[in-house]
């Protein structure tokens, strides 16, 4: 079943959306609501496994909660710490959705991903490496979502800060260059049989060496199972950009649906705006909610285990870096429960302040 985009007027984004969580955190409503899911999901006797797991999944709930306010208050020397825990708890959330008596066993309770052990002199955050393991909180994720593939994937720091749109600017002041690519997406409706406009910058081509309709054949290589397919259409000379038409055999415009341009190399920011991954290999393309847990389990590692490195690192020369840490942390505190949220009702829902 699709289902819209839930828009929220309200004064304060953050609080509002941690008022949503609320209705999981009372068990009647809240095991009627994992009935709901099990059922959904084919599984066997829903509501005996929605009792088993409504009780674990609210205290998960009002846990999160605290972690998360927690790590709002604390200082910058710990709060990564924090950030991670509130980060795992919202995710086993998550799995309880999925799997009603996770955890099935001590494996799943690994972290699931790890870095480098060895931090040397010379270290620098943003070239180190973030392995997935084949046990773990991560893999289980992602097994369960569908993206089964990232287990024994590799990226850096860098490589995961890039894919966060929020950051973009701070990106691209740091390294000097642009990762994500702004789509325009006119608020007009799809023409029957045309499909629905948007437009890219023109520089996309020369980064990619690709023509319009090369493009557009990428696109749709990447496209999971065909379902959404590209087009294109050449613009006068004396207009800029360049002019694709997306398609969708149910949905006519992707600001009407939760699941956006449902394409791997698209991405969203807070405000229901898109850009465009610039990306050759679907791997790097990981789900932003697996960037977060990714980020947040390199930075607490460093927090937790190696104060002198992580004090040195917000105190001495690495400041410029500190700026985009800092501003992803402030980032996710906002985004990741959203994420989070958005897959627990199974739509999109964006906070606007009014």
């Amino acid at each position: 079943m699709d289902s819209p985009v839930r828009r929220i007027l309200c004064d304060s984004p953050e609080q509002k959306m941690w008022n949503l969580f609320l209705l999981l955190e009372n068990e009647s409503t809240l095991r009627t609501f994992l009935e709901s899911k099990y059922r959904k999901q084919g599984m066997e006797h829903p509501s005996r496994a929605a009792f088993r797991a409504a009780q674990p999944l609210m205290y998960h709930v009002k846990q999160a909660r605290e972690y998360y306010r927690a790590a709002r208050e604390s200082d910058l020397f710990v709060r990564p710490l924090l950030a991670y825990y509130g980060m795992i708890t919202l995710s086993k959330v998550l799995m309880l959705t999925m799997v009603p008596d996770y955890p099935e066993n001590a494996a799943v309770l690994r972290h699931g991903i790890s870095t480098r052990r060895r931090k040397r002199g010379d270290y620098q955050f943003f070239a180190d490496e973030v392995r997935v393991q084949r046990e773990g909180l991560f893999p289980e994720l992602a097994r369960n979502r569908g993206w089964g593939v990232l287990v024994g994937e590799s990226w850096t720091p860098r490589e995961l800060f890039s894919l966060i749109p929020e950051l973009q600017d701070g990106y691209r002041q740091l390294f000097s260059e642009e990762t994500l690519v702004p789509v325009a997406v006119p608020d007009v409706p799809a023409v029957p049989g045309q499909g629905m406009p948007l437009v890219l910058e023109e520089r996309i081509l020369d980064a990619l060496h690709l023509t319009p309709r090369g493009l557009v054949n990428r696109l749709n290589r990447f496209s999971p199972g065909g379902e959404v397919r590209f087009t294109c259409e050449e613009l006068p000379v004396s207009v800029p950009g360049i002019l694709l038409f997306w398609h969708h055999p149910r949905i006519s415009h992707v600001n009407q649906w939760e699941r956006g341009f449902a394409h791997p190399l698209f991405r969203e920011d807070m405000h229901g705006n898109h850009w465009l991954l610039p990306f050759q290999r679907v791997e790097t393309c990981i789900p932003e909610l697996l960037v977060h847990y990714a980020l947040l389990f390199a930075l607490s590692m460093l927090c937790r285990y190696e104060p002198p490195l992580w004090g040195e690192m917000i105190h001495g020369m690495a400041s410029e870096e500190m700026v985009l840490i800092q501003e992803f942390l402030q980032v996710t505190q906002r985004k990741f429960p959203n994420l989070i949220l958005n897959e627990l009702f199974e739509e999109k829902i964006l906070f606007r302040r009014m």
